[in-house]
């Protein structure tokens, strides 16, 4: 039988899922801010041994790319890379604003996919719904919350889902109303949809998984400014 393991950790959420031949077989999501080198390991080791499974039996990992937040973007894709890489397995990629759309393929508007890059900051892209899923009609790209709700103006009706979209557009009366933030359950990418996802999306060898940031690390940007 063949098995696949998700992780996800772009945002302050980490999230392990297990997929089989009969689709998703457990999930598991912990959200203890950026503690990710502690938590998503052990979260593995939960997973799996619950599941009844050894990662050995585990035929590809699939993981949340970004963009998102540098720390939990270093481990997730280093891990995914280290258990591709031990198991001898391919590991797929998959952006995190692409998570974040799909479970809203079926709401027949336009989605904006925003994950908080932190100082006033997002990482979004625009899609539209299309006959195999949602499709990205903007490139992903780090700006203000301002320059997004200036393009928002063009799109009456968006529908808004992700913890950027809960922090900056939320608690606003932004573009008269017209823009809808989706339920908070959506505010994080799932380790289950990203599980849905992979099936459409290319396997890579281990050493060719790269992260997504769109920007440097805080800490860089930190000590250029001094």
């Amino acid at each position: 039988m063949s098995y696949r393991l998700a992780i996800v950790t772009s945002t302050p959420q980490v999230g392990v899922a297990l997929g089989g031949p009969g689709g998703v077989l457990a999930t598991l999501h912990l959200r203890q801010g950026r503690r990710h080198g502690e938590t998503l390991v052990p979260a593995i080791e939960a997973i799996t041994r619950l599941a009844g499974l050894g990662l050995s039996e585990v035929e590809q990992v699939v993981v949340d790319a970004g963009p998102g937040l540098f720390t939990g973007l270093r481990v997730g894709v280093a891990t995914a890379k280290a258990l591709g890489s031990a198991l001898g397995i391919p590991v797929v990629p998959c952006s995190s604003l692409d998570i974040l759309a799909h479970p809203h393929r079926g709401a027949g508007r336009t989605v904006a996919a925003v994950v908080d890059a932190r100082r006033g900051e997002v990482f979004w892209a625009l899609y539209q719904p299309a006959a195999d899923g949602m499709v990205a009609v903007t490139e992903a790209a780090v700006t203000s919350r301002e320059a997004v709700l200036g393009v928002l103006t063009d799109h009456p009706g968006v529908l808004a889902t992700g913890d950027g979209a809960r922090r900056y557009l939320a608690k606003r009366d932004v573009v008269d109303g017209t823009v809808e933030v989706a339920p908070e359950e959506f505010d994080h990418p799932s380790a289950a949809v990203l599980l849905e996802l992979a099936a459409s999306r290319p396997a890579l060898p281990a050493e060719k998984i790269t992260p997504t940031y769109l920007r440097e690390a805080d800490v860089r940007i930190g000590w250029e400014r001094m």
